[in-house]
């Protein structure tokens, strides 16, 4: 009785590391660095296909470059066909210090 009582404990503890492997390794819990080009592009009417090419155009990114100029804001927001205000909304939803407080 007691060998069977080790199997069972036994199956328990691997189905355990398991489950906590999946949970922390799984690629669905870890956002992809950067921001969340698809929500932006949703809420600016375009896709993050189109999105992704016309911000590249206008104004590559370095992970710790500056912010974009006004410039580059009145281009951006002129290639997506949105209000400069528009852009500015969106993107100040998505900065990444306040996606870190949600």
């Amino acid at each position: 009785m007691r060998g069977i009582g080790y199997r069972v404990t036994d199956m328990l503890v691997i189905a355990a590391c398991s489950l906590t492997f999946v949970a922390v390794v799984s690629p669905g819990r870890h956002e992809p660095p950067g921001p969340p080009i698809g929500q932006i592009a949703q809420d600016l009417g375009t896709t993050p296909e189109h999105f992704h090419q016309v911000a590249e155009k206008i104004m590559p990114r370095h992970p710790a470059g500056p912010p974009p100029t006004e410039a580059q804001k009145e281009q951006l927001a002129a290639a997506l066909d949105v209000s400069v205000e528009r852009l500015d909304t969106v993107m100040e939803k998505y900065r990444p210090d306040r996606l870190r407080q949600r």
